[in-house]
């Protein structure tokens, strides 16, 4: 509960007195690890989630060349230009251009990489909701990120496996997962739609935009390489046996990796200055999001996710067996990843609730996946955090990191509706 009411405290005071509260999070993550939990500094530090700063500081100062000079905006303007006989329109065309990238072999975590500078970009040129935005990037990313030849379904199939589910079962379950997920992702969409004003999105673009200069067209084709890299060896290795040498250069692609060798293949190709690319990396958001990460990896360390699933697994009613686990891998998402340890901490535990409370074991993976999943709103997670970082102007970037913190609330209140209701499985 210290910890808990620490991130309260850290948000709220914050916002009223307009402080970082990274920097706020680092100072309650100090006091509380040391003066309670015996923590050493040099251990404290370790707290910092590197993957997390890397993966936000190599993408934007990536797409900080793509936007310094030029190419973004052109990019948005051509494509607000097309769109302009029918702008009501524009949201769908981003929202299934998310569900192709997401579901053709990378999965979500691309979706949020490479997609979130273009759709805010989109977003800034036609008055569209950035929060409206942001819902399209998370929820078409987790939308069909559990198909067969995606990262996220060979990864979710791997842990019900390990959960003790044969392979037939197991590739049946993530199928039903992927149903789910998109049926309940796409209707968030769509009232986010109609709730945001997505059909009032208008085209700003009345004459046609200035062609790409030879700069930007090599921004363009850099690009296109780079978002190639990450897609292609792992959609090619899909349709190939395991062990194919594509499938070996697939495990070996990072996004984060492959975007600091598109920045140096930028300053060797000379499509920006690296100064100005630089300027473009958010730092503040970097500070907050950091920060606030090293406070949520001390109440890790204080056992919150293990207490969380004993305390699961043994006190509640069979009633309330699909409510729980929902709530508790939303709690658990604000604290971690979906797939790296909500899904392998809470599924072992289905198949002995599911016979316990006599539920279908798929409503309660489905459960514990959209819930989960649903917290990818919050700006302390990737999907919120690339989406706010690619946000350009202040205001509006300070203004979406607050509704972000109340998506997640009302997406999991949906989730648990359709339990009610039998919706799901």
């Amino acid at each position: 509960m210290t910890i808990i009411l620490a991130i309260l405290i850290c948000i709220g005071v914050g916002y009223w007195l307009n402080i970082n509260i990274g920097l706020l999070a680092i100072s309650a993550a100090y006091l509380i690890s040391t003066t309670m939990m015996g923590v050493s500094v040099k251990e404290l530090v370790t707290y910092w989630p590197l993957n997390l700063f890397f993966i936000i500081f190599a993408v934007t100062f990536f797409f900080g060349f793509v936007i310094a000079n030029g190419t973004m905006e052109k990019i948005a303007r051509n494509a607000v230009f097309m769109a302009r006989g029918m702008p009501s329109l524009i949201p769908f065309a981003l929202y299934g251009l998310v569900l192709l990238v997401a579901g053709i072999g990378p999965g979500h975590y691309a979706v949020f990489v490479f997609l979130s500078p273009l759709v805010m970009s989109v977003a800034s040129r036609t008055g569209m909701s950035r929060l409206l935005g942001a819902i399209i990037i998370v929820s078409g990313g987790m939308a069909t990120t559990f198909t067969s030849i995606s990262l996220g379904g060979r990864v979710t199939q791997g842990i019900l496996e390990n959960a003790g589910y044969d392979a037939a079962t197991a590739a049946s379950y993530t199928h039903t997962l992927l149903i789910d997920s998109f049926i309940y992702q796409t209707l968030v969409f769509l009232v986010a739609y109609v709730l945001l004003k997505g059909y009032q999105t208008k085209s700003l673009e009345t004459e046609r935009p200035e062609p790409f200069d030879a700069q930007q067209r090599r921004t363009l084709w850099l690009v296109a390489f780079i978002v190639g890299l990450i897609i292609l060896p792992s959609t090619i290795a899909a349709f190939l046996p395991a062990g194919s040498a594509f499938a070996a250069i697939a495990s070996r692609i990072d996004p984060t990796f492959i975007s600091i060798i598109g920045v140096v293949l930028a300053l060797i190709l000379r499509v920006g200055d690296e100064k100005a690319a630089l300027a473009k990396v958010p730092w503040g958001i970097i500070i907050l999001l950091c920060g606030m990460g090293m406070l949520i990896a001390v109440a890790v360390k204080a056992g919150t996710i293990a207490a969380l699933a004993q305390w699961l697994a043994a006190n509640v009613s069979p009633a309330m067996v699909p409510y729980a686990t929902g709530v508790s891998s939303s709690i658990m998402s604000f604290f971690s990843s979906t797939l790296g340890v909500v899904m392998p901490t809470l599924f072992p535990i289905v198949p002995d609730l599911a016979s316990n409370a006599g539920l279908s074991h798929t409503v309660l993976l489905s459960a514990i996946v959209l819930c989960s999943s649903l917290t990818g709103f919050s700006p302390f997670s990737s999907g919120g955090a690339l989406a706010l970082a690619g946000v350009q102007e202040e205001a509006e970037r300070n203004k979406l990191f607050y509704r972000l913190l109340l998506v997640p609330l009302c997406g999991v209140s949906g989730v648990l509706v359709f339990v009610f209701l039998g919706l799901l499985g």
